[in-house]
């Protein structure tokens, strides 16, 4: 569906209504900045604000779908055309999911590293944050914080060194938990640019590296008391590398602790209340696929891919969480927050340099 041409509709219907965004957001439960999302073109609404979103415009779902309203003679054309859509869409739905967001049509690969990095370095630099928006400490993402599970433990005058620092609010976390030492890596030259600035207004400072994960960028080694990841470790193009670099990094007893989305959600998709298994969970092919205007490129990996590669390298695991904030959850009424009441849409691994 065309989500540009919708979106400008929406617009156009609300204004014949003399609504704002925010009066509009107001009757139909939403933040004024989603509407402003649709209006956009940069998404579109869950399937249960539909009919709610029509009400308040005066138009049906097949206008809706369709962008435009329609005579009578439209109608069962456009009809036909959507339902044809929806059908198409739901499908892509059941197979293709990056954390709570749904993603285009994906493609199985041969991995190519230096294609997947230049791949993923580019959705970074551009529209990686606003896309799939940003996760920072104390939150852990898919309902899960560190407020509830103090797995940091005491930070004070820690040294601690992040893997994909993002837009640097993880760094800012433990700097005002007493970390004394700050130290972050990330693929994407803007991301890191977005943490140096961020960090500088906040009078923090922090060494940081632009550099893939899995390669030696000159971070000291035996340092470390705690490394860290909020949603960077999946993205890696070979786990069993960066999690030897990680050791290294480490002093001797030193805590690594990272989170991803669980490999149960991303094979199992919620219709009409009844979880359906649309991808197999011991596929770990390396995939292609588009958000947006731009692609990554990321593996499912089983999550004993991720345990045996931390014992392997040789971590001692000290905790594995899966268990949602059922009052997190509770706070939403969505699809995501639906799914996350029947099954983990994402896990925490807190293990040690031994």
């Amino acid at each position: 569906m065309d989500q540009i041409k919708i979106g400008k509709f929406i617009a156009e219907m609300r204004k014949q209504q003399g609504l704002t965004q925010r009066e509009f957001s107001e009757l139909i439960g939403i933040s004024d900045k989603t509407v402003s999302k649709w209006e956009c073109g940069n998404g579109m609404p869950d399937v249960s604000l539909m009919q709610l979103l029509c009400d308040a415009l005066k138009i049906n779902l097949n206008e809706l779908f369709s962008g435009e309203k329609l005579t009578d003679a439209d109608y069962k054309k456009n009809a036909e055309k959507n339902i044809m859509e929806l059908a198409k869409e739901k499908e892509e739905i059941k197979k293709n999911i990056v954390g709570g967001k749904v993603i285009g049509h994906a493609l199985n690969i041969d991995l190519n590293v230096n294609t997947a990095h230049n791949t993923n370095t580019e959705f970074w630099n551009t529209i990686g944050s606003e896309f799939l928006g940003s996760t920072a400490l104390p939150s852990y993402g898919g309902y899960i914080t560190e407020d509830k599970l103090n797995l940091l433990g005491n930070l004070a005058n820690k040294k601690v060194l992040e893997i994909g620092c993002g837009n640097g609010r993880s760094l800012k976390y433990v700097f005002d938990k007493g970390a004394t030492d700050l130290w972050g890596i990330d693929i994407s030259p803007n991301q890191v640019k977005r943490t140096k600035n961020f960090l500088a207004l906040q009078g923090i400072s922090a060494e940081l590296k632009c550099a893939p994960m899995e390669d030696d960028c000159g971070i000291p080694t035996n340092y470390f008391d705690l490394v860290y990841s909020v949603y960077g470790i999946g993205w890696t193009t070979d786990l069993n590398k960066t999690f030897r670099q990680i050791y290294s990094y480490l002093k001797k007893d030193g805590v690594f602790i990272f989170n991803w989305s669980h490999p149960i959600h991303k094979c199992v998709s919620l219709e009409n209340n009844k979880l359906i298994f649309s991808n197999s969970y011991f596929d770990e092919k390396w995939y292609s696929a588009t958000m947006g205007d731009k692609k990554i490129m990321l593996s499912n990996r089983k999550l004993s891919t991720y345990i045996n590669a931390l014992a392997d390298n040789g971590f001692m695991i000290e905790k594995l969480v899966e268990d949602n904030d059922e009052d997190l959850v509770n706070e939403e009424e969505t699809e995501f927050s639906r799914k996350a009441k029947m099954l983990p849409v994402a896990f925490v691994i807190k293990a040690r340099k031994m």
